[in-house]
């Protein structure tokens, strides 16, 4: 039996007022437990099409769609959800955990907007009269996922999975648990839900492994992204068929360098090599720069599976552990890698260099090369700082001394022209065979040496950009776009906070602001604060310039290995080079530009989880051991609750809760700048120093507390043990040095 009409037909009356669950089923003679058990399925299934709400206190309504947002929804780790708007402009919307319903993270929803009372009356109390507005999911219109992973429970009653995924709040039961034991990470495929009041239910679709087993931890990272490592057989098969065994037929049309001095430089760590340079005087004064990039379109060719999984992954994705290549190592480390003393088929880009480092002019060719040598960053950093043990070839030498010094003024006078220079902080993590962090230090990059390299790969994307712009042809380029009004001003405020006198409104100014930081104890906050108010650099089918780099054109070319743009830049080059139309579309460029982007963010949030989750063990670990350590810190931000404070060694962010420094009473200022007490003296300020214990590690929901050293109670003294003697006059016992008690 259904109630459905019943019920619509009741709530729209215009003398109905918001009732509870028993008060409609009294008002509409719904008496027998069966009916009870019916409407009530029909009440929860209604809430889910959206054809009736919840009010506060359980009541229910039509719903108000004057009053109704489309949105995503993202959970936060401690506790309620963001909403965000679909609609560009709009403000984010706070949901608290009893008014999330039945949707999960991520989830596309309906929200009906209200202004919580509670709310209001706390900022009342603190003398701000604005309301904030807060809401109530009333529809998932999409699951944002079908599928979880979580770790497996047993109880003696039932089984459940616990999800790994921050934010998720909901156990999922389990019926069949396949005999899997406890304490294993499963893939769980979600059941439909609909009512709040009972379980979320799944079943399992994979066994991952003990929780304890090294590696599993990033394999569920992986599956719950819906991320394969392994290729599908289908593909590693159209792999095997290929081999690096150059034909007459591909020698046809190139340029054979093959007598030049190439040779690659790569981390030590590195197994496909997919650029190589050269370096001679040219002719006509300055440098011939050879630019060599592995020729992997002859062997990927459009529509075939190697193609499409390629598209499909997007990128490789490098984490803590491992890393999951865009294409199947048979062409990664084989068939496409430059591996030395071998020829290989490449895509150059020779640019004439003056002897100050100005591109003079440029262009690009399909080529045969026989690459000399393969060196190391770090080899090289030995021989840029004068070590004779670097082991590099005598012939790559004589080049080495040329290009070192023709690089950093290249790299001057991009700098000079507006580029921003920030060094990005990173670390380095190790781990043991049991997947455990031995060691976690800042990455050590071999700066001069990176820096050589980094300059040629910019050198040949310009070229090929403003190659592909003067075709007049469609094609894909690397945006990126300047600050807004917002991100300039919050820039400045947290700039000048630091001691910094600038409000930067310009590259140029950017660069004059790092300069001010340098060398000062707020040198690495002040990169943090210009760094979070910059947009995200993308790929797109439109060119508007690299705001950072200051470069007009820009694309990605030098990486067709693990990066799709650059493979589809390989193919677009080469059509313009051979006169030939472009069959692909401007339109379709676009869709595989946003397909790209969202890839790529993809890979940086779980290249950040994976380190992320070794990072939190590695602090668990500290927390739960008799050690008592302290950290430097920074801190990076100032929130409601208390400072974030970031440690540069690890780059592991926590809050200090202001409710934790016992010694004052402490609150953010408006600006969200400094911490101050109650006479107003600024205690706190973004960018101080600080020193912190650890004070909890939630591994769980992803978050770690620190408290301030001065905070630490000191471990208390063990008082002596008085010495008990007997009384020389009555032999009874007392205490030496005890006070004797007066007798009343």
């Amino acid at each position: 039996m259904s109630f459905e009409n019943q019920l619509l037909q009741f709530l729209a009356s215009p003398s109905y007022r918001p009732m509870k669950q028993h008060e409609l089923a009294k008002a509409l003679h719904i008496d027998s437990k069966g009916q009870r058990a019916d409407f009530r399925h029909d009440l929860y299934a209604m809430e889910q099409s959206g054809k009736i709400v919840r009010l506060r206190q359980n009541r229910w309504a039509l719903p108000d769609a004057g009053n109704q947002v489309i949105g995503t929804l993202k959970s936060m780790a401690k506790g309620g959800a963001i909403f965000i708007p679909d609609r560009e402009g709009e403000s984010e919307i706070y949901i608290a955990d009893k008014n999330t319903g039945v949707a999960l993270p991520n989830d596309k929803v309906a929200i009906e907007v209200f202004h919580s009372e509670y709310a209001a009356r706390q900022r009342e109390r603190r003398g701000q009269s604005d309301l904030r507005a807060e809401g109530r999911v009333v529809k998932v219109l999409e699951r944002g996922s079908n599928q979880t992973v979580g770790l497996l429970c047993h109880t003696p009653y039932y089984s459940y999975v616990i999800p790994d995924a921050t934010g998720f709040k909901h156990d999922v039961r389990i019926d069949d648990t396949m005999n899997i034991p406890d304490k294993h990470k499963v893939l769980v495929k979600l059941n439909n839900w609909i009512d709040p009041y009972k379980p979320l239910t799944g079943s399992i679709l994979e066994d991952l492994g003990s929780a304890d087993t090294p590696g599993v931890d990033v394999d569920s990272l992986l599956r719950e992204a819906g991320i394969m490592e392994e290729f599908p057989p289908a593909v590693i098969k159209e792999a095997e068929r290929l081999h690096g065994d150059i034909t007459v037929e591909q020698l046809e049309g190139r340029r054979d360098l093959r007598d030049a001095v190439t040779f690659t430089i790569d981390p030590e760590t590195a197994k496909d090599y997919d650029d190589a340079v050269s370096l001679e005087p040219h002719p006509d004064s300055g440098w011939l720069l050879g630019v060599h990039i592995a020729d992997v379109s002859t062997f990927v060719r459009p529509g075939t599976l190697i193609d499409k999984e390629a598209f499909h992954r997007g990128n490789s994705i490098y984490l803590v552990d491992r890393a999951v290549m865009m294409l199947p190592k048979e062409l990664t480390t084989k068939v496409c890698s430059l591996n030395p003393q071998n020829d290989h088929l490449t895509h150059t880009v020779e640019l004439h260099l003056s002897p100050e480092g100005d591109i003079l002019r440029y262009e690009s060719f399909p080529s045969v090369i026989h690459s000399k040598a393969r060196l190391t960053y770090t080899q090289v950093q030995k021989f840029i700082d004068g070590k004779t043990d670097h082991g590099i070839p005598e012939i790559v030498i004589q080049r080495l001394k040329n290009l070192c010094p023709l690089a950093k003024r290249i790299r001057a006078l991009r700098v000079e022209n507006g580029s921003v220079e920030i060094n990005t902080p990173e670390i380095e993590i190790k781990l043991n065979a049991q997947g455990k962090v031995e060691k976690m230090m800042p990455r050590s990059v071999a700066k001069d040496a990176y820096q050589l390299i980094e300059e040629c790969m910019l050198l040949a994307n310009r070229a090929v950009a403003e190659i592909l712009i003067a075709s007049g042809k469609p094609s894909i380029y690397r945006i990126h776009d300047e600050p807004d009004d917002e991100q300039w001003a919050a820039m400045g405020m947290e700039l000048q906070t630091l001691g910094i006198s600038k409000l930067p409104q310009t590259r140029r100014e950017i660069n004059e602001a790092i300069k001010l930081a340098q060398g000062t104890a707020v040198e690495y906050t002040a990169n943090l604060a210009i760094l979070r108010n910059f947009k995200r650099a993308e790929y797109s089918a439109t060119q508007i310039g690299h705001f950072g780099l200051a470069f007009d054109d820009y694309t990605h070319f030098t990486s067709p290995i693990r990066r799709y743009p650059d493979l589809l830049v390989h193919r677009l080059l080469k059509a313009v080079e051979l006169g030939q139309n472009i069959t692909i579309s401007e339109e379709k460029i676009g869709e595989i530009a946003r397909h790209c982007n969202e890839t790529e963010q993809k890979a940086d949030l779980l290249e950040r989880q994976s380190i992320d989750k070794k990072r939190m063990e590695y602090f668990s670990d500290l927390l739960n051991s008799s050690l008592t350590a302290t950290f430097k810190g920074y801190i990076v931000s100032i929130k409601g609750k208390g400072m974030i404070v970031e440690l540069p060694d690890s780059l592991q962010r926590g809050m200090v809760t202001f409710a934790s420094v016992s010694s004052d009473w402490l609150e953010a200022n408006e600006q969200m700048t400094q911490a101050k007490n109650r006479a107003g003296k600024v205690r706190f300020t973004i960018g101080d120093e600080v020193e912190v214990a650890l004070a909890k590690v939630d591994t769980a929901r992803g978050f770690v507390d620190f408290i301030l050293a001065e905070q630490i109670a000191p471990t208390p003294r063990r008082a002596k043990k008085p010495r008990i003697q007997p009384d020389l006059k009555t032999g009874k016992p007392r205490q030496r040095g005890g006070r004797q008690r007066k007798k009343n």
